[in-house]
């Protein structure tokens, strides 16, 4: 009977069974014992005693290449051993020491296939029994491009027809993985060795081989038959032997290795794939690669090809440059052996051709959505490309960025095409100074407008943003009213709307990307019923909108929010980030106040009149500079408020001049009080501040001004 004694017993014999048994395991000679007892108890659950055992497995002293070939051994115990290291990495008392196992096995993985001898050992077994043979193909298979050297030597030196047959058939059954490094072999070879090659590649049928057959097929010294082999096996897969498709053939390679094509990738061994070099002594030669920039270090290497074919190849060139830039960044420091030496740093390359690569770079970034591209690219353009540069290519892909669902990506678009001070409208022009404006504020303060024909579900939505950190502005029945409540904002970053029908839904989406002040803004659309379908699948194609029921919970709402701000606005600015793209946008919009362009500063008037109540020192001289060009009455007001209420001399001073300057330019648009507060100000204050007084009210030429308030 199963009572409370004897369940103490078994407890206490089962905790004095795991203290103990570590130690004793970690002596034990059998380990292979003690993986299968890893395996059983991983796979029942049993957490304390798979531990006990996978220590001692790691404690245990045999090499990585043995425990390797221990598991797998048979078939069905390395089948056992993947799914008991699956469970327990995620289980978080075993996860540790699971991960060390695995750690251990690939090691013993990647040393066996590197293992020249053991490669050696598995070629010599194709000429043995069908067992032995078998047992070869799945090893050499395992090693992929490892084994494509020693199967070549086999190839140009085996003695016997059955050798060669057994080499030519094994790099065939090899794939993918032979091509590269049969290309790189296949001009340096003997005749008969690059017939048996050429025909390999026919056969196995990739067609990233094309450009090194077509180089072989042109070549006149090689022998006819070596050019018909050559010729054959391009026809192979539908590919002719003219040379003078090479360039735009390395081309396409180059572009497929750019896109990531899973096709074209060998098989990664320990996290490292291969770059092949052929040298005169050692044949082929690898170098390691880190899996995760192979394509774009092959990406570089067939674009160099394509310019050493036709060095105005400016798509080859582009793909060079953004594989170029990518490499470096997914780097992050480590080194690389294939293009770790190069001359120029990969900045100098984006932006030693001109604008036109950095263009094609950028449009095909932005096709890709590879945002840090994406803002590369542009950092090069804005060295190197003035407007006629920007807008006279056809795509104008710098306007397209500023549409991108990312707000870093759309101020630096809009800051690199307002630096340029464009003299000729383009269609996208009206988007750029709202860019700007929504780019100065300096707090990190978010802001929404409220939009719906219910006021009770507008307070109950406003309720619900303020509380989860939202400045919610204004708020109405239309977009247009609701902007109005908002009054002088530095951009909108949030618009949610009330929908009462999907047609209203699809109205409110197409208003509020009319507005300049809301066209960059997210849109969150709440209905009711069967109109959510409706409208998500009429606003399918808007990544700016994002449709929900209008039932859901408040945390599902703002789980939506801030997905539709990462999808549109590639998530929040730090304030850092912020402070910065404000700096930058001030200048560029007093830039475009101080010149003769199509750019209309005047759309900003209502950001900088609130920048300039909140900017420090610094920034606010550039905001006064740039409101005492434009031609408001707000701004003129704007300018002589914070004048007459600042505290510091010197900023007043500017302050006054800025406003006098604007007075010269507009005229008088000022109110009478505050005509009356400057006569003041000039009366009671003396020195640089008096005369600065002085020169305002000189300016507003106000008639009444009596001469004897100034006289002594």
């Amino acid at each position: 009977m199963f009572n409370i004694r004897n369940r103490f017993i078994v407890a206490l014999f089962s905790i004095t069974f795991v203290i103990f048994q570590p130690t004793a395991f970690a002596q034990n000679p059998d380990a292979e014992t003690a993986l299968d007892d890893f395996i059983h108890y991983a796979l029942i659950a049993n957490v304390e005693l798979a531990d006990a055992y996978a220590l001692a497995l790691i404690r245990d002293d045999m090499s990585n290449e043995d425990f390797y070939k221990m598991v797998i051994e048979t078939k069905d115990r390395h089948q056992r051993f993947d799914r008991a290291i699956g469970w327990a990495l995620f289980i978080e008392d075993l996860e540790p020491l699971a991960s060390l196992l695995e750690d251990r096995f690939e090691a013993g993985r990647v040393s066996v296939i590197r293992n020249s001898a053991n490669l050696a050992e598995s070629i010599e077994l194709l000429n043995g029994t069908t067992r032995q043979r078998i047992l070869a193909d799945e090893r050499l298979q395992e090693a992929g491009e490892y084994a494509v050297p020693l199967l070549l030597r086999q190839l140009q030196n085996a003695s016997t027809v059955r050798g060669t047959k057994n080499a030519k058939e094994m790099l065939t059954r090899l794939g993918r993985d032979a091509v590269l490094p049969l290309t790189v072999a296949l001009p340096n070879l003997n005749n008969e060795s690059k017939v048996h090659v050429a025909t390999i590649l026919g056969d196995i049928g990739y067609k990233h081989a094309g450009p090194a057959l077509i180089v072989c097929a042109a070549d006149s010294q090689n022998s006819a038959v070596v050019r018909t082999a050559a010729s054959t096996a391009l026809g192979k897969f539908g590919m002719d032997a003219n040379p003078s498709n090479l360039s735009a053939q390395q081309t396409v390679v180059a572009n497929r290795f750019y896109a990531g094509e899973n096709s074209l990738q060998p098989q990664a061994i320990g996290g490292l794939n291969l770059f092949w070099k052929w040298d005169g002594e050692n044949q082929l030669v690898a170098l390691d690669i880190p899996e995760e920039v192979f394509f774009d270090v092959m990406a570089m290497f067939y674009a160099s090809e394509a310019l050493g074919t036709d060095a105005d190849n400016a798509t080859a060139m582009s793909t060079f440059v953004g594989a170029n830039l990518r490499r470096n960044r997914a780097l992050a420091g480590r080194n690389d052996l294939v293009y770790g030496d190069l001359a120029y740093s990969p900045e100098f390359y984006a932006t030693v051709f001109g604008p036109k690569i950095a263009q094609l770079v950028l449009t095909t970034s932005l096709q890709d959505g590879d945002t840090p591209l994406v803002l590369d690219s542009i950092k090069a353009l804005s060295k190197t490309a003035g407007a006629d540069a920007l807008l006279q290519s056809g795509s104008q892909p710098i306007v397209v960025a500023m549409q991108y669902p990312d707000r870093r990506v759309q101020y630096e678009a809009a800051l690199t095409l307002a630096s340029t001070l464009p003299n000729s409208y383009f269609e996208g022009s009206y988007r750029v100074v709202p860019l700007l404006a929504s780019a100065i504020r300096q707090q990190g303060e978010e802001f929404a407008i409220v939009i719906g024909d219910n006021a009770d579900v507008r307070r109950e939505i406003r309720a619900f943003l303020q509380s989860n950190g939202w400045t919610v502005v204004g708020e109405g029945v239309t977009v247009d009213e609701a902007i109005n409540a908002a009054g002088v904002v530095a951009g909108i970053d949030l618009v949610v709307g009330v929908a009462r029908s999907a047609d209203h839904g699809q109205l409110l989406a197409d208003n509020a990307a009319l507005m300049p002040k809301t066209m960059v803004s997210p849109v969150l659309l709440l209905c009711d019923g069967s109109d959510e379908r409706t409208l998500a699948n009429a606003l399918a194609n808007s990544s700016m909108v994002a449709v929900t029921h209008m039932d859901k919970s408040n945390s599902t709402r703002l789980a939506i929010i801030e997905d539709l701000i990462h999808l549109t606005a590639g998530g929040r600015l730090s304030y850092e980030e912020q402070g910065a793209f404000s700096s930058r946008a001030l200048s560029v919009l007093r830039d475009i106040a101080l010149a003769d362009c199509v750019l209309e500063v005047e759309d900003a008037t209502g950001p900088l009149i609130e920048a300039l109540r909140s900017a420090d020192e610094d920034s606010q001289a550039v905001i006064a500079q740039t409101l005492s060009m434009i031609e408001s009455a707000d701004a003129q007001g704007t300018l002589i408020d914070a004048a007459l209420a600042s505290r510091s001399s010197d900023l007043q001073v500017m302050l006054l001049d800025e406003a006098a300057g604007s007075v010269r330019r507009w005229g008088n648009l000022a109110e009478d009080w505050q005509v009356l507060r400057v006569i003041d100000l000039a009366e009671n204050s003396s020195g640089s501040l008096a005369d600065a007084a002085a020169r305002l009210n000189g300016a507003l030429n106000h008639p009444n001004t009596s001469v004897m308030i100034f006289l002594p």
